[in-house]
């Protein structure tokens, strides 16, 4: 639930930001999605009927609680001039939330991490691998030349923000190892500027449960990534400093990392 919500917030954030410059109309059917995807609201019928400078948010809920929970969320995406008019009726049966909608998203969301994690590691790119994702449970197929390379991907997946449970059915074929050796050295050689290589060290690191992304500072020059901030343990800076290496591009990793110990 905790990666649920995590989910919810890093889109309705997205949303806000896309959205600068979007119409009131446009604006607020993405509320009205907002609501859709909240886990309290998923039931309800809302109704979000845009004037010029003021928004009627109509239907249904069950209290005041969800009530306020609806208008914050109108707010979230409304221009700071437009008022809201609270017309929910408080009157409608505690909705049972299908999470359908939500369970969805937040698979759709977990499997393009997971791509981009092959996508972005220049030790992954070779790789022949497929996933499948299915309310927080993930498949993994294909093959891979060595048992370490599956068990690292098998860690990989499990480690992945969104991921509940990992199934690993890759198998192995040693007569692969030469071919992904050859294509890891061209994804190595791979030339990415700083600002390709930023955000996706970012993301990546965003992404994965082994690390507190917001204790961690990064910065890149001409290829040269480096790290600052604080972890929890050496293993969390190991696979910080891993991230960063495997990036396309990156040349070298100065890592200023500090281990500060939870008391």
């Amino acid at each position: 639930m905790l990666q649920t919500l995590a989910t919810l917030t890093l889109f309705s954030l997205s949303v806000v930001t896309a959205t600068a410059a979007e119409t009131p109309d446009v604006r607020a059917a993405q509320a009205q999605m907002l609501m859709r995807i909240n886990p309290l609201l998923d039931g309800y019928e809302i109704r979000i009927i845009p004037f010029p400078n003021k928004w009627h948010l109509e239907g249904a809920v069950s209290n005041a609680i969800e009530a306020d929970l609806a208008r914050e969320l109108a707010e979230l995406m409304a221009s700071a001039d437009t008022e809201i008019v609270m017309e929910l009726e408080l009157d409608a049966p505690m909705a049972a939330a299908s999470g359908q909608l939500i369970g969805e998203l937040r698979d759709r969301t977990t499997k393009a991490r997971l791509r981009q994690r092959l996508r972005w590691q220049t030790r992954n790119q070779p790789l022949d691998v497929k996933m499948e994702v299915e309310k927080g449970v993930v498949r993994l197929h294909g093959q891979v030349g060595n048992a370490a390379t599956k068990d690292r991907l098998a860690a990989m997946a499990a480690s992945t923000l969104g991921v509940d449970e990992v199934f690993n059915y890759i198998s192995v074929d040693p007569a692969l190892i030469p071919k992904e050796r050859e294509a890891e050295e061209r994804a190595k050689a791979e030339e990415n500027a700083d600002d390709w290589i930023a955000p996706r060290l970012l993301r990546l690191l965003a992404s994965d449960t082994r690390v507190n992304a917001r204790a961690i500072d990064m910065a890149v020059e001409s290829g040269r990534v480096i790290l600052s901030g604080s972890v929890s343990s050496v293993a969390e800076r190991n696979v910080a400093e891993s991230l960063a290496e495997y990036i396309p591009g990156v040349r070298e990793v100065d890592s200023h990392l500090v281990i500060e110990r939870q008391l």
